[in-house]
C-alpha cells in the first residue's frame, strides 16, 4: 500500500462506517486520480464526511425535517412572545409607539419564513429565513454583552437551537412537510406566548412545564427510530442548560457582585460553549448508531 493510499484511507475513515463499506473503494480511486492533491482536496473530503454523517440515511433526513418544523415553531413562539409582550406594554401604558426593536421583528419574521418554507418544501427560502433568525438570536444578547456578559449565556440555548434548525433545514429531505404531532408543538408554542404575556410570574414555571409536556407528546407520536434521531438533534440544545448553570455559575456570580470590574467570556470559555454542544450531538449519534444493525454490503 502506497503512502498516498494510506493517507487517503485515513481521510476516508472520517465517513460513517456503513458509507465506507459501500463507497470507500470508489472514492479511493477518485482521490488517487484527482490531479489536484492538497488542501482543497482535504477540504472536499471533510465537507463530504460531514454531509455523509448528517445525511447518513433516510431516517436522518426525515428526522432533520421534523427538527426543522418543530424547532422553527418553538423559536417563532419565543420570538412572538417577546414582540407581543412589547406590544401589550405599549397598549397598557398608552404609548404612541410600540417599544419593540428591529432585531425582534427580524427574528420573528425569520422563523415565520422557515415555517412556511418547511411546510411548502422550499429549502433555499428556509435557509434564508433560518439565517435571519439566527442573526437575530445572536444580535439580541450581543448588544448588551459588554455591560452584562451573562446576557449571551442566558440566551445561548436559543442560539444553539437556531443553529440546529438551520443545519436541519439544509440536510432535511426534500418536499413538503407536515410531521406527525405538529399540532402538539403548535399548542406548546401558543402556551409559550401566553406564558410571556398573560400569566403571572408565580405560574410561569408550571406553564413552561405544560409546554414541555406538549412537545414530549409530539415526539412520542414519531416512530421509535425517528425518536432516537430527534434526541440526537436535541442533545446540543439540552446540554447548554447545565453547561451554563454549572460551568459558568461562578462567572455569572462574580459579575453580579462586581459590576465595577466586569469579566468577559474568555477564549477557553468560548471554546467550551462551541465544542460541548457539538460533542453532545456526536456522542448521541454514536450511541444511536451502535443500536442499529449493520447495513448489508452492496452487491456487484
Amino acid at each position: 500500500m502506497t503512502m498516498p493510499e494510506i493517507r487517503y484511507r485515513r481521510l476516508l475513515a472520517l465517513y460513517p462506517r456503513d458509507f465506507r463499506r459501500e463507497y470507500e473503494e470508489e472514492m479511493l480511486g477518485v482521490l488517487m486520480a484527482d490531479p489536484r492533491p492538497g488542501p482543497a482536496q482535504v477540504f472536499d473530503v471533510l465537507r463530504g464526511a460531514l454531509a455523509a454523517h448528517l445525511r447518513g440515511s433516510a431516517r436522518e433526513s426525515r428526522a432533520a425535517r421534523v427538527v426543522q418544523v418543530f424547532g422553527a415553531m418553538l423559536l417563532f413562539a419565543v420570538a412572538l412572545r417577546r414582540v407581543s409582550g412589547g406590544v401589550r406594554g405599549a397598549l397598557r401604558d398608552y404609548l404612541g409607539s410600540v417599544p419593540v426593536d428591529a432585531v425582534s421583528w427580524v427574528r420573528l419574521a425569520g422563523w415565520g419564513v422557515v415555517l412556511v418554507a418547511a411546510f411548502v418544501g422550499w429549502r433555499m427560502l428556509g435557509a434564508v429565513g433560518a439565517t435571519a433568525g439566527l442573526a437575530g438570536e445572536i444580535l439580541s444578547p450581543a448588544r448588551f454583552y459588554l455591560d452584562t456578559p451573562a446576557s449571551v449565556l442566558w440566551a445561548f440555548w436559543l442560539i444553539v437551537a437556531a443553529v440546529v434548525v438551520l443545519i436541519a433545514g439544509l440536510v432535511a429531505e426534500r418536499g413538503r412537510a407536515r410531521p406527525a404531532g405538529w399540532g402538539w408543538v403548535a399548542a406548546a408554542g401558543m402556551v409559550l406566548v401566553v406564558q410571556g404575556t398573560l400569566i403571572s410570574y408565580s405560574w410561569r414555571w408550571a406553564v413552561a412545564g405544560l409546554a414541555v409536556a406538549l412537545v414530549g407528546a409530539a415526539v412520542l407520536r414519531q416512530e421509535p427510530g425517528l425518536r432516537r434521531r430527534l434526541a440526537c438533534w436535541a442533545a446540543p440544545v439540552i446540554v447548554t442548560v447545565p453547561l451554563v448553570q454549572w460551568g459558568f455559575g461562578g462567572f455569572i456570580e462574580y459579575n453580579m457582585r462586581h459590576p465595577e470590574s466586569t469579566q468577559l467570556i474568555g477564549p477557553l470559555q468560548w471554546a467550551a460553549l462551541v465544542l460541548v454542544p457539538v460533542a453532545a450531538f456526536a456522542g448521541a449519534s454514536v450511541l444511536d448508531r451502535r443500536g442499529l444493525p449493520p447495513a448489508p454490503a452492496r452487491q456487484g
